[in-house]
């Protein structure tokens, strides 16, 4: 017995010793720039392995939120069909709440610099259900919400791409993910969907994904404002999606609020004052713009939810502006792969679905949504 203690203590002693010279050697290795590093150091299954874990709860029912909602006019049942369809076949759930009309509002309702007579009735119709929507997320205490227009549209790989968003923002603001909270509540609004965003013009950190498939070249897509010429020249502005801390935005197709933050934009847009759309004042609250307190805002571009028109009449697509009797034919505003364009593969377990835009050098005209594997991004300060 006396005998055989030494051969063990010494077994043990070297394992020690071994795991103590691998993770200086791992230090060493990733410890000056582990983000920046990550795309050259690691394969794309080690960058799994290590990304997985909290962020894998993005693929519940609700996305990662707590709860998704959906904005639409009651009569509208043509579009209430369709995104139900699409969030049916992308796993997860909605509840809608009804669209407002601007003459069930009355003027002394309204907060200061609103005018039934002089800012467009359905403007203010439309400020009102998205206030709604946030007094909803306040009155069930949900601690984030996300927050879809009716005619609300997403890549297939809706919930990879928000797996590498959610893992862009942490890595912007140094937190980890929690399987109740895989983007955190640390902030006040994602403006994951909308026409177009920008960051300060000063901004150095962002989170790229280059060579990303599902990014639309620049003919295809809406503009940002204010990018920063050094991102472009580092990386291939048609294919790379980058997220950023948001100084501004426009349209509300879908964005998600923490409770934080839904507080304080009621607080802002209903209390205070709103003199125009919905969607510039939110832009107003993300840049801090006149008296307005700055709030955390965080996007992604290009923008991981667009808008779908159907082909057909204009005056059709939206019900704040009505009236356009022009022709246009079916676009999902900056989707390669819309769920909408491809519904019928889709609910007929199709194995492929097809780009809206054909083949590009870094996105296939048709792909797999089963087999396909969404690219790694990584931090760049």
């Amino acid at each position: 017995m006396a005998s055989q203690l030494p051969n063990k203590t010494y077994k043990i002693f070297s394992t020690i010793i071994a795991l103590f010279i691998s993770y200086v050697l791992l230090s060493i290795f990733f410890g000056n720039t582990p983000e920046t590093l990550w795309p050259q150091k690691l394969s794309r299954f080690s960058q799994s392995a290590i990304r997985d874990g909290a962020l894998d709860h993005i693929s519940n029912s609700t996305l990662g939120f707590e709860h998704v909602y959906a904005i639409g006019l009651k009569e509208r049942t043509d579009k209430r069909d369709f995104l139900t369809v699409s969030a049916s076949v992308s796993g997860f759930q909605v509840e809608w709440l009804d669209g407002v009309r601007p003459q069930e509002l009355q003027q002394k309702a309204l907060p200061k610099g609103y005018n039934l007579s002089v800012n467009t009735p359905s403007e203010i119709g439309c400020w009102r259900a998205h206030m709604n929507a946030l007094t909803n997320v306040l009155t069930n205490s949900y601690s984030t919400a996300l927050i879809l227009e009716d005619d609300a549209d997403w890549d297939v790989n809706i919930k990879s791409q928000l797996q590498e968003f959610a893992h862009g923002l942490h890595s912007l603001k140094g937190s980890k993910p929690t399987e109740q909270a895989p983007y955190g509540t640390d902030w006040d609004l994602l403006w994951i969907g909308g026409c177009s965003s920008g960051p300060d013009t000063n901004e150095t950190r962002y989170y790229a994904i280059p060579e990303d498939p599902t990014v639309p070249s620049v003919k295809n897509r809406g503009t940002w404002s204010g990018p920063l010429d050094s991102w472009k020249e580092i990386f291939p502005e048609d294919s790379t999606r980058f997220v950023y801390r948001a100084r501004e935005g426009c349209c509300t197709y879908g964005y998600a609020v923490s409770n934080r933050g839904a507080r304080k934009i009621l607080t802002a847009l209903a209390i205070d004052h709103i003199e125009g759309p919905v969607d510039n004042s939110m832009s107003e609250l993300c840049g801090g713009l006149g008296d307005r307190q700055r709030i955390e805002c965080f996007a992604p571009f290009p923008n991981l939810i667009g808008t779908y028109r159907p082909a057909g009449p204009a005056y059709k697509d939206s019900d704040i502006q009505n009236g356009d009797q022009t022709m246009h034919g079916e676009l999902s505003h900056n989707m390669v792969y819309s769920t909408r364009r491809n519904i019928h593969e889709l609910i007929s377990d199709q194995e492929t679905v097809l780009s809206q835009w054909g083949t590009e050098s870094w996105s296939p005209a048709e792909i797999r949504p089963k087999e396909f594997v969404y690219p790694r991004g990584y931090l760049v300060n």
